[in-house]
């Protein structure tokens, strides 16, 4: 089975990327082949909204993104992660969610793989851990509306900068355990 994590936060190895990380460790010890994406290392352009990919079912810009459409092509799995920035996604984790609207047809028939399941990361700084419950059923309504995807798992884990993510082992075990149910799924 394979499974994409794609970490929406520009920083390498903190908060979100722990996290997503501990899903993959999770699904991989169940066997899944995860790999391991970070949007804001890629020369990404938003989208132009020319429907280039409604002629041609694809992305008609050559830049960054198709590293991306090729890590999802055959997936059976995503893990998405973004921080909180300003009350909702990052602009990382949006652009990468625009430019997924090239897996979107002419007639709103789904191109994007079929029978996906994902586990969603949100982290943030304010302690209430429900403040972006909204944010979070956001995410999963459009991943769900548009690609037909699944959210199993939703780990959430506000006051991050007080308490990092790697410093809470019931947060961790969360992660691993929702990487090993997304796992499960065959």
């Amino acid at each position: 089975m394979k499974i994409v994590g794609i970490v929406g936060s520009p920083r390498h190895g903190r908060n979100t990327a722990t996290l997503v990380q501990q899903v993959l460790d999770g699904a991989k010890s169940q066997g899944a082949d995860v790999s391991l994406l970070y949007i804001n290392d890629y020369d990404i352009a938003p989208c132009d909204a020319c429907d280039g990919c409604k002629q041609t079912a694809e992305c008609v810009l050559d830049d960054g993104m198709r590293t991306f459409y090729a890590a999802i092509d055959g997936i059976r799995g995503l893990v998405l992660g973004t921080p909180i920035y300003f009350d909702h996604v990052s602009a990382q984790t949006k652009l990468f969610l625009d430019r997924l609207y090239a897996y979107v047809g002419p007639d709103m028939e789904r191109h994007f793989p079929e029978k996906v399941r994902s586990v969603l990361v949100a982290t943030w700084g304010d302690s209430d851990p429900d403040l972006y419950n909204e944010v979070i059923d956001w995410l999963q309504g459009r991943l769900s509306l548009y690609h037909g995807v699944e959210t199993v798992a939703a780990i959430k884990a506000a006051d991050a900068d007080t308490i990092p993510p790697g410093r809470r082992p019931e947060l961790l075990q969360a992660a691993f355990a929702a990487g090993v149910r997304l796992a499960e799924h065959r």
